[in-house]
């Protein structure tokens, strides 16, 4: 069961393809928490890491493999992933010298995705370009999108420019709250807005979308924080599509997280992931 939501829980930054997406969270906010990652696993002189899928009894997942390796000088990180649920699949992860994640290449038997970023002086991404190759016996299939983002003087985002297949362009729109945060995002060709909320420490609490197919407002994304450390402790993810959400529970130890536990709504452990650093 794990398997089928593992991804959920050790996911790293890749573009939404999907009609609608939480552009802010999904391209800026996961790219700031990857390089924190990064930085962490540096001062830790981390060079890999193996992650283990347990079951709600305790033991391994069947046919999970999972292991995280990086270079020397951290500039590239590889991920290598096997399961029963899907085909083995590997993503490489480069750096530049600032630290900042230039491009990733995820690669499987089916598909091929990579994604390109550039920045702006102040640090922040100004584009994202990427591309998915999937094919499905004699048939190639390509999909091009890019992401355009324009900042305030204060250097938040007010404004990004989707372009899927270099001719269908989107407008997103970001309002910003009294503290100069992101709290609204708007897809002025659907009409789909998030609504982001943040706590007392300026920290992202919930994400939260409105459309004329959900007329109650519930949340996608809850996070809850550990005080004294600022990490994460736990997520809270909405299963798209169903009455359904899963509660990802996070210990550390140190900067480093060593363990995840994923619950249903009912509360009940679905398994475990375990992180063992070497």
């Amino acid at each position: 069961m794990l398997n089928k939501i593992f991804f959920v829980g050790v996911a790293y930054l890749a573009i939404s393809f999907s009609a609608t997406s939480q552009y802010f969270y999904k391209d800026l906010i996961s790219n700031k928490q990857l390089l924190q990652d990064m930085a962490d696993y540096k001062e830790n002189k981390v060079k890999s890491i193996n992650i283990i899928s347990l079951e709600t009894n305790g033991m391994p997942s069947e046919g999970f493999f999972c292991q995280k390796k990086f270079n020397r000088n951290y500039t590239k990180a590889e991920l290598f992933t096997r399961a029963d649920m899907s085909s083995a699949s590997l993503l490489t992860s480069t750096f530049n010298k600032k630290g900042l994640l230039e491009r990733t290449h995820d690669s499987s038997d089916i598909s091929v995705t990579t994604n390109n970023f550039q920045y702006d002086a102040n640090n922040s991404i100004i584009s994202i370009r990427s591309s998915i190759r999937s094919r499905d016996d004699d048939f190639l299939t390509e999909i091009l999108e890019e992401h355009l983002y324009s900042y305030t003087d204060n250097d938040v985002p007010e404004k990004m420019i989707r372009i899927k297949n270099s001719t269908d362009s989107t407008v997103i729109l970001f309002a910003l709250d009294e503290n100069n945060q992101v709290a609204i995002e708007k897809d002025t060709k659907s009409g789909t807005k998030f609504y982001y909320y943040y706590d007392a420490k300026k920290r992202l609490t919930d994400i939260v979308q409105e459309n004329e197919f959900k007329p109650r407002l519930k949340p996608d994304y809850v996070f809850e924080y550990n005080n004294a450390s600022g990490k994460i402790s736990a997520m809270t993810t909405t299963e798209e599509g169903v009455n359904d959400f899963y509660v990802w529970k996070y210990t550390y130890d140190g900067a480093l997280r060593i363990k995840e536990k994923c619950y249903n709504r009912a509360k009940q452990l679905l398994g475990t992931i375990e992180y063992q650093y070497k």
